[in-house]
């Protein structure tokens, strides 16, 4: 089970206080996941998911609130279609702020019906229903082995709902992004804290602890690895100046022999070329003098080399 559908499966147990919450639930969510439709001269609606939870929980829904039974249609690639057709579908729609009718006969509404999303709750309830219907969040790997980053993203099929979509969000404090893509409208974040804070809107709490838990991972391996970098670059340091080091002794060897240096720096570059692979702490210890005194005659002994 990937995130999404983790996600998914901990918003289908939320519960609704209000029938008002129920039906701006279902009004995203058939806005997202459903179509309206025509049979034998009765208007209604169908939902289609991959997911039979899902299906079942909505199917759920519209039957307590407006007491209408789903018939399951089938269809391949392993979906689920509910189709709610009744005396009461087209009221439902109406309900929900989807359609509406006069006297040239009834009309899809592209935008959202702004009396559906009066409260917070109802507010809420409609983020929830459109992520259930046509949302998807992925995070990314906490070992980095993937190029994926932070996405939330929420997919609608006209440009009037998205834009008056990214309004509702707007008002819940929130700033997402609205792209095109193909024939869909994509209103979607990309940061871990907008999307934390959205899952904690729709209150999929184990979906926000998850999150916490990835961040936490990664910025612990950030710093280790951030760690692990600093020591080898120390490391690198210190060879290339061990090897530097031991190039000047063996050119003051080569041309006017260590027995012309003072005792003090003669037994340093010996020790130097004795235990080439030492720590100038190591170093240090053998000779019985500080790393700070080793230091100075270690480049004492550069400057020299550099002088011949």
């Amino acid at each position: 089970m990937n995130f999404s559908e983790e996600v998914k499966a901990e918003l289908i147990n939320v519960k609704y206080r209000s029938d008002k919450d129920k039906r701006a639930f279902l009004s995203a969510y058939v806005r997202t996941a459903g179509s309206v439709g025509v049979r034998a001269g009765r208007v209604g609606f169908e939902i289609s998911t991959d997911s039979r939870r899902i299906a079942d929980y909505v199917s759920a829904v519209v039957k307590d609130l407006y007491g209408i039974d789903g018939e399951i249609k089938p269809t391949k690639k392993n979906r689920t279609t509910v189709v709610f057709i009744g005396e009461t579908s087209e009221k439902a729609l109406s309900d929900m702020g989807i359609i509406s009718r006069d006297e040239s006969g009834v009309s899809v509404k592209l935008g959202a019906e702004w009396s559906v999303v009066e409260e917070e709750s109802e507010k809420v309830a409609y983020v929830r229903g459109a992520f259930l219907g046509g949302g998807s969040v992925t995070l990314p790997s906490s070992d980095g082995s993937t190029g994926t980053g932070y996405h939330l993203e929420f997919v609608f099929t006209n440009y009037r709902i998205a834009t008056d979509f990214c309004e509702i969000l707007s008002e819940e404090y929130f700033l997402p992004k609205l792209i095109e893509r193909k024939d869909n409208y994509i209103v979607y974040m990309k940061t871990r804290d907008e999307i934390s804070d959205l899952l904690a809107l729709m209150q999929a709490r184990l979906g926000v602890l998850k999150l916490a838990e990835l961040a936490v991972e990664k910025d612990m391996k950030n710093n280790y690895n951030r760690q692990i970098n600093c020591e080898v670059s120390n490391m690198t340091k210190q060879i290339d100046a061990a090897v530097k080091q031991i190039r000047a002794i063996n050119r003051i060897e080569e041309t006017v022999g260590l027995d012309r240096l003072p005792k003090e720096i003669r037994l340093v570059a010996e020790a130097r070329v004795k235990y080439k692979n030492d720590t100038m702490s190591e170093l240090s210890e053998k000779l019985g003098i500080t790393k700070s005194c080793l230091n100075h005659r270690l480049r004492k002994i550069v400057e020299l080399s550099e002088q011949i």
